[in-house]
């Protein structure tokens, strides 16, 4: 029994310096692209032993908050834009290091190309299952349940527009959406017109590119802005001062040595 404490212990100790480590890069202490401090300074700063930040930091690069560079000694804090987004959405939307207005720009520009490719190119096929996932609706009695089924509406739309780019790039806006939600929920639900989908569906149908492409945008504005409203509230709720979302990271910064 002991030897489970132990283990228990040394773990939360690890992981408590591994998240004074991250706290530090969010909040822009250290920037991106910069080595960090070295186990030694670190260890004084945090009030931990060296063991511990070793072992955090071997936390931080499996989680991609962190990496290691060939040839060059010492750890560097990874680009924002280089993080597997969907494993550390909660804390990049705390530390308001990516925002929903970013999500906005991309999916509204891309959206109603896509929409349109579909009203021209996708196969009937495709049209059925589209129908039949929102025939499926009105047989899902939960939020939850539902939630997944409306992002699986656009993923099947961005692998019908017939460009395997923008097939791709729907799937990641998709991925980040649902993570989103996900990470909200304690909050409260994205309010979704599922009706859209019909009248979007009935555009692909009429093969009217130009009824798909309007649709489409209004569809993503009006889920964009419950997003973006959720957002404000969960930050609201955390109460956190925390820095305003975009340091400039090309700042003078010290460089540590180990």
């Amino acid at each position: 029994m002991s030897d489970t404490k132990k283990t228990k212990s040394s773990a939360d100790t690890y992981g408590n310096a591994a998240n004074k480590i991250k706290e530090a890069i969010l909040s822009g202490k250290f920037k991106t692209g910069k080595k960090l401090p070295g186990p030694a300074e670190l260890a004084k700063r945090f009030g931990v032993s060296r063991s511990e930040i070793n072992e955090g930091i071997k936390v931080l690069v499996s989680n991609g908050f962190l990496e290691k560079k060939k040839g060059i000694r010492g750890t560097f804090v990874r680009k924002f834009y280089k993080l597997p987004l969907m494993e550390n959405i909660t804390d990049l939307v705390r530390y308001r290091r990516v925002k929903v207005d970013d999500l906005a720009k991309a999916r509204l520009l891309l959206e109603p190309e896509v929409c349109r490719l579909v009203a021209q190119k996708a196969s009937p096929k495709a049209l059925k299952e589209l129908q039949d996932l929102i025939d499926s609706y009105a047989h899902v009695k939960t939020r939850d349940e539902l939630d997944p089924l409306y992002a699986k509406f656009h993923r099947i739309v961005g692998r019908s527009c017939g460009n395997q780019i923008y097939s791709i790039i729907m799937e990641n806006i998709m991925d980040f959406t649902e993570s989103f939600i996900r990470t909200m929920k304690p909050v409260t639900t994205i309010i979704h017109n599922e009706r859209d989908h019909d009248e979007i569906m009935e555009a692909f149908r009429q093969r009217d590119s130009e009824k798909a492409a309007e649709v489409g945008t209004r569809h993503a504005m009006d889920i964009l802005r419950e997003m973006k409203k959720l957002e404000d509230i969960y930050l609201e709720l955390l109460g956190s001062n925390i820095l305003d979302p975009y340091l400039e990271e090309g700042n003078e910064e010290d460089t540590y040595e180990e």
